[in-house]
């Protein structure tokens, strides 16, 4: 798939394996890129963004702007794009909920735990269908089920409780993940910090939780790999090498020896020149870890 394209989006696939979207300028329909194992080079030009089309909730599809409209940096959709969508996650401060988004409510939602680094958890809830692959896109190391509801209105009033004590988050910045990733990382002390942060929510909150196990997700992102504190391209719009994972939004390869990071949900709405020549790649002096 070398070429040039329009970035549309970052994910996993129907197999939890990361995935990139693609779209040829005039095709009807997106192309999906596996990047794990290639040799590649992804060229971004910010210089005009674009609509990344629209999503159908009832049907899960997705599809390009039929109009392929710039849009100023601020928006990766068209306003006929978003209506059509009709998707908003903070739906609990909006003045109005669209119809696709009063359906999508009305069906079961997860509330978990994700859990990034010693000390640092986040809450959040998820649509019960897409299984594991909220906490994938945001690169959770580690993650807790808590509990099952009906619909999602009745999943937020919990996490709003549970973002509301002391040392759980509900945002996490992805500048902030990155600076995690230069600390070592323990899935047995992870799993037992979710199962205590577990029992909290338990005694200050009232919560009934479902009995499941703590998840850990690295497999999902590296395979076989190991994350060796990879440098993490910030400010530039290219990474080089054999791609060896992708960790939440966070591309990684291996290029002359080191691991390298580039976060591509900065680009969607952008073009994008993929190529299978390898280049050095370009980045900052890196400031030794202090974990």
């Amino acid at each position: 798939m070398t070429g040039d394209y329009l970035f549309v989006h970052y994910g996993y696939d129907g197999n939890l394996a990361p995935q990139l979207t693609l779209h040829k300028m005039g095709a009807e329909t997106f192309e999906h890129l596996t990047p794990v194992g290639k040799t590649i080079t992804l060229s971004f030009n910010k210089n005009q963004r674009f609509c990344t089309g629209w999503h159908d909730l009832a049907t899960g599809e997705s599809w390009p702007c039929p109009d392929t409209t710039k849009l100023p940096e601020q928006y990766a959709q068209c306003r006929h794009c978003q209506q059509k969508t009709g998707f908003n996650p903070a739906f609990y401060n909006a003045l109005s909920v669209s119809p696709q988004q009063q359906a999508r409510n009305a069906q079961p939602h997860i509330l978990y735990l994700a859990h990034f680094a010693p000390g640092v958890v986040k809450v959040g809830i998820s649509w019960a269908d897409r299984g594991i692959r909220r906490l994938l896109d945001q690169g959770a190391r580690s993650a807790l089920i808590i509990k099952t509801y009906p619909t999602a209105t009745i999943a937020r009033q919990y996490e709003a409780k549970i973002a509301a004590l002391p040392g759980i988050a509900e945002t996490l910045q992805v500048k902030a993940k990155h600076k995690l990733l230069g600390r070592a990382y323990d899935p047995t002390a992870a799993a037992e910090e979710l199962a205590t942060v577990r029992d909290r929510l338990v005694n200050d909150i009232g919560l009934s939780p479902d009995d499941n196990q703590p998840l850990y997700l690295d497999d999902y992102y590296l395979g076989d790999t190991a994350l060796n504190q990879p440098i993490i391209l910030h400010g530039e719009h290219r990474i080089s090498g054999r791609c060896v994972g992708m960790l939440g939004s966070t591309l990684l390869t291996e290029h002359g020896g080191e691991q390298y990071g580039l976060c591509v949900s900065d680009f969607t709405g952008y073009a994008v020149t993929i190529s299978d020549e390898i280049v050095a790649n370009t980045h900052q002096p890196q400031q030794a870890s202090l974990f």
